[in-house]
């Protein structure tokens, strides 16, 4: 069993949003540059990571395929995302059969979700997830979750902002950006026991940031395993 952070579930977030929620802004063809790509891989015996061939990649998929069978991120596979032009490998929990294939849907390029506000003159509009609190909820039972391995539930809260320079798609982003934690509590994924969003406000435009802005509030509870 590994050990599991806080800060790979919250990536998981940025994931499901950035997967989930249509980028308006078109450059070269494709959304603000970004590629999407469908990558091919033919496992060797019992292959377990998969080195994506891009660097900059923004978000995998939220599932993906081993000969034709869907795996679910959390669940069945995770990623780990390279800094800058190191690369990215996805890891499958169970090893691969010689000679299936695996496919693995990835972005990279730039975002219009990110976390935290790194650059001022990005393009707009742009979606910021910010980690507000964070708190541990034991299990009980001897401390064990459902598949019998230790752990805990860990609850979460994040603000997301929505900055735009025309009302109307502020309001159309915001909008749809405050229905994705229902899709995610449904879509049974990344282990989310408890998701959903609060308090969305409309600030109307905002002289210091140039932008109309919406806010809205996240709180999420995932089951969390600890060695």
């Amino acid at each position: 069993m590994t050990e599991e952070y806080i800060y790979e579930r919250e990536r998981d977030l940025l994931d499901y949003f950035r997967n989930n929620l249509t980028d308006p802004v078109n450059g070269g063809g494709s959304p603000r540059g970004t590629t999407v790509t469908d990558e091919s891989f033919i496992a060797t015996a019992g292959q377990t990571v998969f080195t994506l061939a891009n660097t900059l990649v923004k978000n995998v998929a939220d599932t993906i395929t081993v000969n034709g069978v869907t795996k679910k991120k959390g669940y069945d596979y995770n990623v780990q995302y390279g800094a800058g032009s190191d690369a990215t490998t996805v890891t499958l929990f169970t090893g691969a059969n010689l000679g299936e294939e695996v496919l693995i849907t990835y972005y990279y390029g730039t975002a219009m979700v990110e976390r935290e506000f790194s650059r001022t003159d990005a393009t707009m509009p742009r979606v910021v997830m910010m980690f507000l609190t964070g708190s541990e909820e034991f299990v009980g039972l001897g401390d064990l979750l459902e598949d019998g391995d230790k752990g805990s539930y860990f609850n979460a809260s994040f603000r997301f902002e929505i900055r735009d320079q025309y009302a109307n798609r502020a309001r159309e982003i915001a909008s749809k950006a405050f229905n994705i934690p229902k899709k995610l509590r449904h879509a049974n994924i990344f282990r989310v026991i408890i998701s959903q969003s609060s308090d969305l406000q409309n600030f109307d435009f905002d002289p210091d940031k140039d932008a109309y802005v919406w806010q809205f509030t996240v709180t999420i509870q995932w089951d969390m395993k600890f060695e």
